[in-house]
């Protein structure tokens, strides 16, 4: 004779509320409803919104300091200077190279920064219970950013040019580098946390 199964080893669908039942899930597993399809657990039980506000939050005030401090210093011949991000953009577009400088721009510094704001937009409205306006139109634009952000590709390449520029002169770590390399770690986190498909349900339901 089968014996009914538990209520508590099932899940809701919070799509169509049909009744899943729950399993252990292995590394990279998913449990989707069978009716819609809606990912209903994941084995990563971390991802959560308040915490990806609280990334997001912390990654914005890094990138502030990221770029008002230089990243590094080199002395050549006697002659020394500092470099922050804008000044290294600046130099490739005099240089000549305004279409490098300009993909270099929006990389490294607007991608991030608008990625991060929606980010935050976002996440405040879900942990504030705020109807606020424009929310799918911004998660849109979140996710297109989300593969924009290469602060973290950027600070290799610091690595890389300190190497290069050794062989000609004497070079120096910056503080900007300390608050780069922070920044790029909060980026990472925030896209590990944030929870683009429950904002995508609460918009639903409150017909945002």
């Amino acid at each position: 004779m089968n014996r009914p199964i538990p209520t508590e080893l099932w899940l809701i669908c919070p799509r169509c509320h049909a009744d899943c039942l729950d399993r252990q899930l292995a590394k990279n597993e998913y449990l989707r409803c069978a009716r819609c399809g809606e990912e209903i657990k994941t084995p990563f039980v971390g991802r959560t919104i308040p915490v990806a506000w609280a990334l997001s939050s912390t990654g914005l005030i890094l990138m502030v300091l990221a770029n008002i401090y230089p990243i590094l210093s080199f002395s050549i011949a006697g002659n020394s200077q500092e470099n922050m991000i804008f000044t290294g953009i600046a130099g490739l577009w005099l240089q000549g190279y305004g279409l490098l400088s300009v993909l270099v721009f929006f990389c490294v510094m607007a991608a991030p920064a608008l990625y991060l704001v929606t980010v935050w937009y976002a996440c405040a409205a879900w942990c504030l219970h705020r109807r606020w306006r424009g929310l799918p139109t911004v998660l849109t634009i979140a996710a297109f950013l989300e593969s924009w952000n290469l602060v973290p590709v950027f600070a290799v390449a610091c690595v890389v040019a300190t190497v290069k520029l050794k062989t000609l002169g004497s070079v120096r770590w910056e503080v900007g580098a300390f608050w780069v390399l922070l920044d790029a770690i909060f980026i990472l986190l925030t896209i590990q946390y944030f929870d683009r498909k429950k904002l995508i349900l609460y918009v639903e339901e409150e017909h945002l």
